[in-house]
């Protein structure tokens, strides 16, 4: 009914806006568009890991009668607010060259950015799907609230997922009581569905969720003899000679079957481009044509690199090999966060992924500090200042308290199950990468 319901108001928000148009939303004032007629709600599904919200979003975003298609919007929660800021950024360029160098604070709806493009995106969208919805600072707070309580004054119809309820966003977070008046509307504007309460989703031995992911990938269930997935090695004792071995064989294979097929390598490095006129360079013995890169954890997940970077590199190549992912902690909350973004990136462009680790996928993060990890030198600058993370501590606040940590915990469930399904065998078939395998090696075919 809710998808009918959309297309009716679809029509109706056509004939509507172009009524509009010879009397424009006047943006110095807080007077709504003059839309009159009832807005369809949307859906919020939240629930844990591998329950099946994305596939259900997916589907309504393919089946909604939507005309013209571009009208209808899928896009994940990391790339939407990449959107934000670059067309901030534009706007504010266009700003600055007409109207020069302000020296004092405009308050004026007219010069809001936030709110001159949700108006832009309301313009160009009536149905907007969001995968893996999530707020971590109180930058995107403020930001959030602002830019989607201006799309649903314009009428646009929100779909979400997330692994949090509504009044759990930002839980903990630096001035949230900002941020409740986004939750009050997302509950108006919206039905919360929580996917996974029912008998049928949960697992009758454990009581818990089941991962639909690791089912497919044939790892469910602590007894499966697949833990990880077939392309995921061991980087500890006596496995590590035998991972590099695989990792190599695996590379050294794809590159000549693909040199064989006529796929072009150059020697020189390949230059990825990314937003702002920022690029990514990879040593031309690192990666193969379009086919596969073969990077490590240090270069990835412990320099200042984020989504927009992930994001060209898995658009480039359909497999990537990652090597050598640490046991993740607390303590370098960024390094766990941009990990965890990576495969998010990775996921959502279908890549294929090989990885060698410390740990299996569900031993990763270790939450807390480990007790080798606890050096205070770390916690304090070089005039012995403590630093931000440490002073939380001091004050009685558990690192586990922050907002942002807490938000981490949740997000690697969702990260692990991603791996696991993107490092087996079954993923790969089903993403067109082929598999011949011999006594002797691991063949890969696409």
């Amino acid at each position: 009914k809710q998808v009918e319901h959309v297309e009716r108001w679809e029509s109706l928000r056509v004939s509507q806006n172009q009524q509009n148009n010879c009397n424009q939303y006047d943006t110095t004032t807080d007077a709504p568009p003059s839309i009159s007629i009832p807005i369809p709600r949307g859906f919020y599904i939240y629930g844990e890991v591998g329950t099946g919200k994305s596939l259900l979003m997916n589907m309504l975003h393919e089946n909604a009668p939507i005309h013209p298609s571009s009208k209808k919007r899928r896009i994940h929660f990391h790339s939407l607010l990449q959107e934000i800021h670059q067309r901030v950024h534009k706007l504010n360029k266009q700003i600055l060259a007409t109207h020069g160098r302000s020296f004092h604070v405009d308050t004026s709806k007219s010069r809001n950015s936030i709110l001159q493009i949700a108006q832009e995106l309301s313009e160009e969208v009536t149905l907007l799907c969001i995968d893996e919805f999530q707020v971590n600072d109180v930058a995107d707070a403020m930001i959030l609230s602002q830019f989607f309580g201006e799309l649903w004054r314009r009428g646009v119809v929100l779909v979400a997922t997330s692994n949090r309820p509504p009044k759990d966003l930002y839980e903990g977070g630096l001035n949230r009581s900002y941020f409740l008046p986004f939750v009050d509307m997302l509950e108006r504007y919206c039905l919360v569905h929580h996917l996974g309460e029912d008998s049928e989703s949960t697992d009758d031995d454990s009581g818990k969720c089941v991962d639909y992911r690791r089912v497919k990938a044939g790892a469910n269930g602590i007894e499966s003899n697949n833990h990880c997935g077939e392309f995921f090695y061991l980087t500890r004792g006596v496995t590590a000679q035998y991972t590099k071995h695989k990792m190599d064989g695996i590379f050294h294979t794809v590159k000549q079957q693909h040199h064989e097929r006529g796929c072009p390598h150059h020697r020189d490095p390949l230059s990825l481009q990314v937003q702002f006129k920022r690029s990514i360079t990879i040593s031309s013995d690192r990666h193969h044509s379009n086919i596969i890169a073969r990077l490590s954890f240090e270069e990835l997940c412990t320099t200042d690199l984020g989504s927009n970077d992930y994001k060209a590199i898995a658009a480039h190549f359909r497999v990537v090999m990652l090597e050598n992912i640490p046991l993740l902690s607390l303590k370098h909350p960024d390094r766990a966060r941009r990990f965890i973004t990576l495969i998010d990136e990775l996921y959502e462009a279908n890549c294929c992924l090989v990885c060698s680790a410390a740990d299996v996928i569900d031993r990763l993060f270790r939450g807390e500090p480990t007790s080798d990890e606890t050096d205070d030198d770390e916690y304090t600058d070089s005039d012995g200042n403590i630093l931000a993370i440490d002073a939380a501590q001091v004050h009685g606040m558990s690192v586990g308290g922050l907002a942002s940590v807490k938000e981490l915990s949740f997000a690697f469930k969702r990260a692990a199950s991603r791996l696991l399904e993107m490092c087996s065998e079954a993923w790969w078939k089903e993403k067109g990468v082929a598999l011949a395998k011999t006594d002797s090696e691991t063949k890969v075919m696409h």
